[in-house]
């Protein structure tokens, strides 16, 4: 159930990262954001290395039996995106509904990846 957990969690990190880094603009517009030419260029990098994270998460996935440190590095990765969201809540004020759904989810991320940890 864990490689289930992880493999899941390294296909939508490389199909997210190749939706930014080739059509960026619908990915700022699904975050909520206008690009300038650099914010493009922004958008291309950041996608870029979420895709790459995630092919890294699926070739060790299979590579190796224990997978008690991959799971431990999406809960913290997650944590990290869900961190920035509630930071930007306190920092910026209540957000539209898609930030509570995105941390709803992250919570769920973070929960089952913390069952499956210790599960080991």
């Amino acid at each position: 159930m864990i490689k289930i957990f992880n493999g899941l969690n390294g296909v939508f990190y490389v199909l997210f990262g190749l939706y930014g880094l080739f059509l960026p603009q619908r990915m700022a517009a699904f975050m909520g954001m206008e690009l300038s030419l650099l914010g493009l260029h922004q958008m291309r990098a950041i996608s870029c290395v979420m895709a790459a994270l995630g092919a890294l998460l699926c070739l060790y996935i299979y590579e190796r039996k224990d997978q008690r440190q991959i799971t431990l590095a999406i809960i913290f990765v997650t944590l990290a995106f869900m961190t920035g969201r509630f930071l930007g809540l306190l920092l910026d004020g209540t957000g539209p509904v898609q930030t509570y759904k995105e941390i709803g989810i992250e919570f769920v991320v973070v929960a089952l990846g913390t069952i499956f940890y210790r599960r080991g």
